[in-house]
């Protein structure tokens, strides 16, 4: 009897049919681990595109120990002396130019002889001898490690208020910028962004190797995407590799790029001019135009403070964040307002403003080692390779 409770109907020895149900089941959990493997592939590959694979570098560190105080901008340098008749002018070569178009240089300013003390700070725009000879050093040419606080304003989906710190960071020839703005207050912001540029500094500028967009807070969610510069492109957030020709900038970087034009006069501060810069942003890499519009006084907690302003002169950024920014100078061309859009021309509401609040903090400068301390030193290491 129980035999043929569990034999087949066809007969006996046969095991039994396998219900539909079954059948229905194995194939629905089958189709299940195929998507899931799938998915499983595909979130993979986003992470290798999206998320960095490598921790940000170590933030330099810096002890800001003096305010800045606004002081007279350097003079530009003079002109070059011409020599005995039938003897060859010098051609000072300009920076290289981005892109077609680019704006034609001022004519030489005419000045008296600067003082030696501020010849390195009105470089015109040629690279001196040991720019291009040997082991290269930034000088003072280049501000100190440099603190500016600010206060936010703006609008996103209504008025906002907060806070915002930049910090310009060095140790040798090693840089960084950091630009932190926070909605609401600071330990739990509504929305918070950080934008982080870590590279080399050269002679002919700042050169990136990664760019890091860190936004977060309440209501910001939890994104990070990275840059990666590469040997004559750069890697996109989304992993794609793009061409990119020599001095292009990062969204944080490029704010020190044009301190450092301006202050050096390598790039004369001039109303209605029009500066090409190529800019890599995470989505895109774009050949970026800005304009010097005119001298304006910057309303701030600290007073008026003159101010070039140059603002972007873009008719598509291509849904990119856009900058306008006053350089002060009087505070060694420093940003002392910046204006950040999402999307300038779809949405002009949405945006930040950041304005100066205190007197922006510099570290001091490294002590140069006396020739006692250096011949003690080479002495040292002279007997311990004995």
């Amino acid at each position: 009897m129980a035999g043929r409770l569990n034999a087949a109907p066809g007969g006996a020895g046969r095991g039994p049919r396998p219900r539909r149900g079954a059948v229905a089941l194995g194939g629905l959990t089958a189709a299940v681990l195929v998507v899931h493997l799938w998915l499983l592939s595909g979130a993979r590959e986003l992470h290798e595109h999206w998320m960095p694979d490598t921790p940000e570098p170590d933030r330099i560190e810096a002890v800001f120990v003096r305010e800045l105080k606004p002081a007279a901008p350097p003079p530009p340098a003079a002109p070059e002396k011409a020599g005995p008749p039938g003897t060859p002018r010098r051609i000072l070569p300009a920076i290289p130019s981005l892109g077609e178009g680019p704006a034609p240089l001022p004519p030489d300013p005419v000045a008296s002889e600067p003082p030696a003390e501020l010849q390195a700070l009105a470089m015109p725009p040629a690279l001196a001898v040991s720019d291009a000879v040997g082991e290269w050093t930034p000088g003072i040419e280049w501000p100190l490690s440099t603190e500016l606080d600010y206060r936010l304003t703006g609008d996103y989906r209504g008025a906002v208020y907060g806070d915002a710190r930049v910090q310009w960071l060095r140790d040798g020839s090693h840089y960084q910028v950091h630009l932190e703005a926070w909605i609401g207050p600071r330990i739990a912001p509504l929305m918070s962004r950080r934008l982080s540029s870590d590279g080399e500094i050269t002679p002919l500028g700042l050169v990136p190797r990664r760019f890091d967009e860190v936004t977060g807070g309440l209501a910001g969610g939890n994104r990070h995407q990275t840059l990666r510069f590469e040997d004559g492109g750069v890697r996109l957030a989304d992993g794609r590799r793009e061409p990119m020709p020599d001095g292009t900038q990062d969204a944080a970087s490029q704010f020190v790029q044009f301190t450092w034009l301006f202050l050096t006069g390598r790039q004369v501060a001039q109303g209605d001019q029009l500066i090409q810069q190529s800019l890599a942003l995470p989505r895109h890499l774009h050949l970026w135009r800005y304009r010097v519009t005119e001298l304006e006084e910057v309303a701030t907690p600290l007073g008026p403070i003159p101010a070039w302003h140059v603002d972007s002169d873009m008719d598509d950024t291509r849904g990119d964040m856009q900058a306008e920014f006053w350089l002060a100078p009087s505070l060694q061309y420093l940003p002392v307002r910046v204006r950040l859009w999402q999307n300038r021309a779809k949405d002009p509401r949405t945006h930040i403003d950041l304005v100066l609040k205190a007197p922006p903090k510099q570290a001091l400068a490294p002590a140069p080692a006396s020739a006692p301390a250096a011949s003690a030193a080479a002495e040292a290491a002279s007997t311990a390779g004995r």
